[in-house]
């Protein structure tokens, strides 16, 4: 996967005839921000800007965009659409940073990246003109409901998963997931679970025991634990 920053600045260069053709400004996306459009080129001599559909980039290297020619590039009459320094809420009103960066897989994108956290970009429930809505308008909440969103720990780059869960028939009341603990020793843990601080309570592939249970519910995360076993 690709992060849209690394197109930004980059010189675009024309294979016919090896001259410039501009540097890229900015990125487009379709209206969702499911696909990855093209780039925004300008040229430094007339400032005019202009469109370079995603499939018209011959190659992309650490320090061009390389062109077949510069009939590829369609003059832009629109602005860009670009998510990046666009501010993400949850559904319930919850500031969930500033875009900074996208990661794409070809033309798909995969993953949007904030300020505050990482999230796959099926939960982009709207993408409006300043703020990105996250959500899943597609799937229903059931009574117990883990969000899937990813908090970054910037000293190791692990994952705090926070989750919320719900209980329809008793309001306020969290659903107990697991009556006893113990049965999860054995099993393999499928995430990184960190604790209070940024602690390590458990890393993905490890086998649980009993220190890592008492860990677990020191930091109370028990329910985690059980959510990301198997």
């Amino acid at each position: 996967m690709e992060k849209i920053t690394s197109y930004i600045s980059k010189k675009v260069i024309s294979l016919d005839d090896g001259n410039m053709a501009g540097y890229v400004l900015n990125v487009f996306f379709d209206e969702n921000i499911k696909t990855f459009a093209g780039l925004i080129i300008v040229d430094e001599e007339s400032e005019n800007s202009f469109v370079l559909p995603r499939e018209d980039i011959v190659s992309v290297g650490e320090d061009c965009v390389m062109i077949e020619n510069s009939l590829k590039l369609k003059y832009n009459i629109s602005s860009s659409n670009s998510p990046i320094g666009k501010l993400v809420y949850d559904t319930h009103g919850n500031m969930l940073g500033r875009v900074t960066d996208i990661e794409v897989a070809g033309k798909w994108v995969k993953k949007v990246i904030t300020d505050k956290c990482e999230f796959p970009q099926r939960y982009i429930r709207t993408a409006g003109e300043k703020y990105i809505i996250y959500g899943n308008p597609k799937k229903k909440e059931k009574e117990v409901t883990f969000p899937q969103l990813k908090e970054i720990s910037s000293a190791n780059g692990l994952i705090n998963e926070n989750v919320h869960i719900q209980n329809n028939q008793k309001q306020g009341s969290p659903t107990i997931l697991l009556a006893n603990p113990n049965v999860l020793v054995g099993k393999m843990v499928t995430n990184d679970i960190l604790g209070f601080n940024n602690e390590v309570i458990a890393r993905k592939f490890d086998i649980i025991d009993k220190n890592m249970i008492n860990k677990a519910k020191l930091h109370n995360k028990i329910n985690l634990l059980s959510f990301y076993s198997k």
